[in-house]
């Protein structure tokens, strides 16, 4: 079986089998598992004391995170746990899985260079659905990041039953202006020939075009592998605003002052299209939920990516506990 997660640097009937509980204060924790017709999702099923009838599903960003907000890129925040306990502690239920081909969720090697971004979606339905089966009345699907697109996807596209959405860093345009604009940030002006480079990359992958591995600066060779062009191409077609704008769900889209990939341009161009959505910004969050102290790129990742010790934003959970108690 092969992981995921060591390649992408970016990025049937249902039941479940419980493996074991644990047990913290004021909740129960289930590991389940999620057949799939392809496989599995691992996953996590927290729920509050008293039972609920409301059920969250956190949907992770790209490349190799897992359902606590950790990846094999030095980032350990488990800003989704802290996020889970956090409305779990507020009487709401959370599943949090690991997306296909992620952590406890393998796929085959040979199935690697199929995986399209289309797949996460129909997982993330899935998700949806399983708790709707498992007697959850009302299911909300919190995307972060590229968990937002997807997340947009699985509602505006009605592959399931999902009464809300919360919109976590997410993207407010096509995978390709936004892979070119956090690769301007890193690249210009020091690297202009990358920047070039990285422009005719994304021009043929979005246009259907194979690029070749040795057409590919070894600089870029992670980001715009052949494995994960399918999924790029793939990814490039869809315009978040687009899906925004044909959900009827109430939206929270949240962005945050200090995110250095996802900006609040993004939460304004999704909110100035969403039918029912608002939009809150917290000044001093970053792109994992916690607060930054600047916007400068390396200062972030080694003070606040790699420290699980941070507490989430404040505010943060109350706000989103707040949509939910209004849906």
């Amino acid at each position: 079986m092969w992981n995921f997660r060591a390649v992408i640097l970016r990025g049937a009937p249902l039941f479940c089998a419980m493996l074991m509980i644990a047990v913290s204060g004021y909740c129960a924790e289930r590991e389940v598992i999620i057949e799939c017709s392809w496989g599995k999702l691992s996953a996590t099923l927290a729920e509050p004391a008293e039972p609920s009838d409301t059920a969250v599903v956190i949907v992770a960003g790209s490349g190799p995170t897992d359902r606590n907000g950790n990846s094999s890129l030095n980032v350990v925040t488990y800003s989704y746990k802290m996020l889970s306990d956090a409305l779990v502690n507020e009487g709401v239920a959370v599943l949090r899985y690991d997306k296909r081909g992620i952590a406890g969720s393998p796929i085959a090697a040979d199935d690697v260079p199929n995986l399209i971004f289309d797949d996460y979606v129909d997982d993330a339905a899935q998700c949806v659905c399983w708790l709707r089966e498992s007697g959850y009345r009302r299911v909300i699907i919190a995307g972060h990041s590229e968990g937002g697109a997807i997340a947009l996807e699985v509602a505006s596209r009605g592959l399931a039953e999902v009464d809300a959405l919360v919109l976590l860093c997410a993207s407010g345009f096509p995978m390709d202006k936004v892979l070119l604009r956090q690769l301007s940030a890193q690249l210009m002006p020091s690297y202009m020939g990358l920047m070039v480079q990285s422009e005719r990359i994304l021009r043929d992958i979005k246009a259907g075009k194979s690029v070749a591995e040795e057409d590919i600066p070894r600089e870029l060779l992670s980001l715009f592998h052949p494995v994960v062009q399918p999924f790029l191409h793939n990814s490039m077609q869809y315009d978040p605003r687009e899906a925004m704008a044909r959900c009827e769900q109430p939206t929270l889209i949240i962005t945050g002052g200090r995110d250095i990939q996802i900006s609040v341009e993004d939460g304004a161009a999704l909110a100035a299209v969403a039918r029912n959505g608002q939009h809150r910004n917290f000044e001093n969050m970053s792109h994992v939920l916690k607060d930054a102290e600047s916007t400068e790129r390396m200062e972030q990742l080694v003070s606040v990516y790699t420290n699980s010790q941070l507490p989430l934003t404040e505010g943060l959970v109350t706000t989103i506990t707040e949509f939910i108690n209004n849906i």
